[in-house]
């Protein structure tokens, strides 16, 4: 992520192997990676950083579109955005994501701990760094989400998280998820998981549009989860998206010929 027009690898979260199962080999914990503990989400923070985010993606998007249903939640319940994750903005879009259609759930979003300390606003809107391959650094992410269940547990909150752990096309199939979701979903349980699919596509400007799709959501109350579902349904969503645009092409939001949309910018 990022709080300024600044591109150097800002919005990436764990990308170095799934890091909530990654914990044989005790990696050496970055000394931003305790900050575990001690990061908040403050509202008057988030207000400059989203000024900020707004901007950059008027500058580098001839749109940012989100298309799908987008699911209602219960008052105080929790969330997890289960996304895949194909380019640098992901992050930072689910943070106007949520901002415009959850605004009154805070986010938190799990990042790695050597970005997290690249500016000192990513300590007050809510990210959480992590060390992948560091036992502990795991263990104070799950600490800190129990935490959040105990401090939010009136008003509910979202986690952020990108099961693939890397960076990868958006055409690409299957999405390998790994089992770090399962960890992070059982500290936030009971919770419902949203689907969401990511695509970027030049059409018939010279920025190109940042596409996004809900997926249908799915409760998880604590027994195993079934990530090849989750997966299916990010899939399933992603899939859509693209067989959309497949169909109709550059007029997919012209014409009333494609889905209905929301613009976040």
């Amino acid at each position: 992520m990022a709080c300024h027009p600044s591109h150097q690898n800002a919005s990436r979260p764990v990308s170095d192997g799934d890091p909530c199962t990654s914990v044989t080999t005790a990696a050496p914990a970055t000394f931003r990676d305790a900050d575990a503990r001690v990061a908040r989400n403050y509202r008057w923070a988030r207000a400059v950083f989203d000024w900020f985010l707004r901007r950059m993606a008027r500058s580098d998007f001839h749109a940012v579109r989100v298309i799908g249903q987008c699911p209602e939640l219960a008052p105080g319940a929790r969330a997890i955005f289960v996304a895949n994750h194909c380019g640098w903005w992901d992050g930072l879009l689910l943070l106007l994501l949520q901002r415009r259609f959850f605004p009154g759930l805070p986010v938190y979003s799990v990042m790695l701990a050597r970005e997290f300390g690249a500016t000192f606003w990513f300590r007050l809107i809510g990210c959480i760094p992590i060390t992948p391959g560091s036992t502990g650094s795991v263990r104070r992410l799950l600490r800190r989400l129990s935490q959040l269940n105990r401090e939010n547990a009136d008003s509910g909150y979202i986690c952020s998280y990108f099961p693939q752990g890397e960076i990868r096309p958006s055409f690409a199939r299957p999405l390998k998820f790994t089992s770090g979701l399962r960890a992070v979903a059982n500290a936030v349980a009971p919770v419902t998981l949203i689907p969401i699919a990511f695509h970027y596509e030049p059409m018939t400007q010279r920025k190109p549009e940042a596409l996004i799709a809900f997926g249908q959501p799915m409760a998880h109350h604590g027994d195993p989860l079934d990530l090849q579902l989750v997966e299916r349904l990010v899939t399933d969503a992603l899939d859509g998206l693209q067989r959309e645009l497949s169909i109709h092409g550059e007029h997919l939001f012209s014409e009333g010929r494609g889905p209905s949309y929301v613009s976040l910018v």
